[in-house]
């Protein structure tokens, strides 16, 4: 389960990446990206607390959504429910 979970990592981190490249404006797209991925898991945790839905953040949360974006989040999210 784990080597399915890193190989889905690493396919839609390539995904991105190739989206990024294609899109001309590589160095833009990502740190827009990495900033909507960010605000997001910010958003989730602070409504979280509000509604029972809990992703603690860390190092691996942040460097997650960062480079996934808003993906990045919702993986976070589905993981929880899962994993639990």
């Amino acid at each position: 389960m784990k080597a399915a979970v890193i190989i889905a990592l690493a396919v839609s981190g390539l995904a991105v990446l190739i989206s990024f490249i294609k899109s001309g404006h590589f160095f833009s797209a990502l740190i827009l990206s990495a900033l909507q991925g960010l605000v997001a898991l910010f958003s989730v945790d602070w409504i979280g607390g509000f509604i029972g839905v809990n992703i603690s953040i860390n190092p691996f949360t942040m460097a997650l959504s960062a480079l996934g974006g808003i993906p990045g989040v919702i993986f976070l999210l589905v993981s929880g429910i899962f994993f639990r």
